[in-house]
């Protein structure tokens, strides 16, 4: 068989010595970065004032989870990923076996976002080692297990289309990266530069470097999410903005490539505060309309279940709007018989649907539809 060679001749190539930026353009970079640093602000006091915040902001990880996965052409669903965790909550034997593949890398991408976000709380530094220790999380099993999980690449990677055989960047060599990672974290914890605008610069350099063989463009998105909350842009890391990128996704790639080709460090910092900018206002909707949800359906849950356990009921169908009975029974706090009459007369009333009979020792498996599709995406 001959192999096609691929064809390099409309590539990029690394941007050697110029980062970080020695110059930006300020006065095209002031507008946008007052209206991404309010429009942010605006958004953390929003967020920090809501009730059961953590209960009500944590799909938003869900949503980001399945759009930065969809970016690499991982496609899922809310509900495979509510799923998979609904399976290994309950102690399935394997979770992941009956799953999709691509169900799986988003259920993974979610948990490696946790984990660095509450190392971080932890005191971890923001830095090679927690990046690092996130990759081998994201390609712990499954199609990226044999993708070198939590090193970094030590042949040169490329970026392209590979059915076309096209490549369109090429990222800095493996025997150059040790430095250059070093430099991108020393950029990230001490440069003088507005925040907003070194978490840009950050994202992009990290894209153009290309550490790992494989996944770095969700390492790189979490990269945002992490640095916003390290430097105090927001007071929890409760912010996702890969809803914007999928969107975008030419813009968001031809803006990345144009750092390197020509140079246009200011254009891509636009573009950058801009997406920070209407994700605020988008995040902001969802974390309403989930607010809102959550409100009616606690009169819904009070009326159909006739309990002092109602509320109990309420807040763990939120936080698990795909659950087996069993676990329900386990954590939600209610006495097992009243937990088990609940989840009867939920189902019964059309508020859970039942998506497996229980069977055998098999607990019966629920949706909560009215959360799961509010968050499609």
């Amino acid at each position: 068989m001959v192999i096609k060679p691929y064809d390099f001749s409309g590539a990029v190539n690394y941007h050697t010595g110029a980062f970080p930026p020695a110059t930006l353009d300020y006065g095209a970079l002031l507008g946008p970065l007052e209206e991404a640093a309010a429009s942010l602000a605006r958004y953390d006091t929003r967020m920090s004032a809501m009730p059961n915040g953590d209960l009500l902001l944590a799909p938003l990880r869900r949503q980001d989870a399945v759009s930065s996965s969809r970016m690499e052409g991982t496609i899922s669903t809310i509900e495979e990923l509510y799923r998979l965790e609904a399976e290994e909550d309950s102690g399935h034997a394997d979770p992941y076996r009956e799953a999709r593949n691509d169900a799986v890398e988003t259920y993974l991408y979610a948990r490696a976002l946790s984990i660095a976000q509450q190392s971080l709380a932890d005191g971890m530094p923001l830095g090679e080692h927690l990046i690092r220790m996130a990759h081998q999380r994201l390609l712990s099993f499954g199609r990226g297990a044999g993708r070198s999980p939590g090193s970094y690449k030590v042949e040169q990677n490329y970026v392209g289309d590979d059915r076309r055989g096209e490549i369109y960047y090429v990222p800095i060599a493996p025997d150059r990266l040790p430095p250059a990672m070093a430099e991108l974290f020393r950029f990230i914890n001490e440069s003088p530069m507005p925040s907003l605008i070194r978490t840009a610069i950050a994202h992009v350099e990290f894209e153009a470097l290309h550490p790992f063989e494989d996944g770095n463009g969700r390492i790189g998105r979490m990269l945002i999410t992490l640095m916003l909350w390290k430097l105090n842009i927001l007071c929890q890391p409760n912010f996702f903005v890969s809803g914007y990128f999928e969107t975008h996704k030419d813009e968001y790639i031809e803006r990345m490539r144009a750092v390197s080709a020509t140079s246009d460090w200011t254009g891509w910092i636009v573009f950058f505060l801009r997406a920070l900018h209407e994700q605020a206002a988008a995040n902001m909707r969802t974390a309403d309309a989930i607010l809102a949800l959550y409100t009616s359906m606690r009169e819904r849950f009070r009326a159909v279940l006739n309990s002092q356990f109602h509320d109990q009921a309420l807040d763990f169908v939120f936080a698990s709007p795909i659950f087996r009975n069993d676990r329900f029974v386990k954590k939600s706090g209610i006495p097992a018989t009243s937990a088990r009459a609940l989840s009867r007369r939920l189902a019964d009333a059309g508020i859970l649907r039942t998506m497996v009979p229980a069977s055998g020792r098999r607990a019966a498996l629920y949706a909560f539809d009215p959360l799961l599709d509010l968050l499609k995406v």
